[in-house]
Formats: C-alpha cells, sequence, structure tokens
C-alpha cells in the first residue's frame, strides 16, 4: 500500500498545493517527532518517532517537487508511471526531443544559444504542469491516462533541462 503524504500533512490530495503551507507543517510535524525527542523514552516509541521523521521528510521531497506529486497523486489511484515498463511516448513529443537534441549539439559551446533553448524547454514544462494539474484535476481514466502520459515527458523535461544547465556551466 502507498503511504498518502497529502494525509500525513493533512492535505487536500490535489497537484496544487501551497508550497509555504506544506513547509510550515513539515516543520510543526517534525518538530514533535523528531528523533532526538524520544532519546529517554522506550526503544518502541524511539523506533517509530525516526519512521514518522523518515516518512514526514520522504513526504516534504516528494510533495516540494511537482514531477513526484503527480507520480504519488497517480499512485494513490492505482496508476503506475514506472520508466521501465512505461515507455511509450506520444509521437510528436519524441519529434521535439529529437528536435531539441539537434539544437543542443549545434549551440554546444555557445552560452546564448543554449540558454533560449533551456528558456523554450521551461516554457514547456510549465504548460504541461498546467495541462497535468487540469488532468488530475478532472480525474476520469482519460484524465487519469493523459496525466501519466505528462508525467513521463515531464520526467524527460527535468532531465534535458538538468542536461542543458550543464551545458552551460560547461562552456568556458
Amino acid at each position: 500500500m502507498v503511504r498518502n503524504y497529502f494525509e500525513l500533512f493533512d492535505l487536500p490530495a490535489r497537484f496544487d498545493i501551497d508550497l509555504g503551507d506544506l513547509a510550515a507543517r513539515h516543520r510543526e510535524r517534525i518538530r514533535i517527532w523528531h528523533p532526538d525527542r524520544y532519546a529517554q523514552a522506550t526503544s518502541e516509541e524511539r523506533r517509530r518517532a525516526v519512521a514518522m521523521s523518515a516518512d514526514l521528510n520522504d513526504g516534504l521531497k516528494v510533495l516540494r517537487d511537482p514531477v513526484a506529486r503527480a507520480r504519488h497523486l497517480l499512485a494513490l489511484r492505482g496508476i503506475s508511471t514506472d520508466e521501465e515498463t512505461d515507455t511509450v511516448m506520444d509521437g510528436d513529443f519524441l519529434m521535439e526531443q529529437m528536435a531539441w537534441r539537434e539544437r543542443l549539439e549545434e549551440g554546444a559551446g555557445r552560452v546564448d544559444e543554449v540558454a533560449a533553448l533551456a528558456d523554450e524547454v521551461a516554457t514547456s514544462r510549465k504548460g504541461k504542469e498546467a495541462r497535468l494539474a487540469a488532468a488530475l484535476g478532472r480525474g476520469d481514466a482519460a484524465d487519469l491516462d493523459e496525466a501519466r502520459r505528462l508525467v513521463r515527458e515531464l520526467q524527460f523535461l527535468g532531465r534535458f533541462l538538468k542536461e542543458l544547465d550543464d551545458a552551460v556551466t560547461e562552456v568556458p
């Protein structure tokens, strides 16, 4: 069974969340469950505090990241977004990836061109995140399938943006 991080923080299970509120709820709960507070407690209470503290930290990490949050929402609904088994990608998106990779190769060593490409990819990511939020909000079967597809695309975009950032920092 999947641990519901939204319940852990008393948040509604939806894509759009207030990250400041999440951080405040994390601080409040971690203060209560921090293992140092249980140094004089029984071994069972110490184990429970360590486990709860780990869950809180894992939950914060998942819910802070839009792609991880979407994957978590889908997992709560029984939908897997495993990259190793879910390898089908939209043809148009694959063509767009190839075009971006060509531009990266052509622009290698030119910060302005790589930065412009990074801006374009970041804009695409924002658009996909908005579509993902809408699909998860509606939540019917077709929308959840679209959400699963968008999560896969966003995973690629995140890796590609990291690659673009690395390309910019490697330029002498």
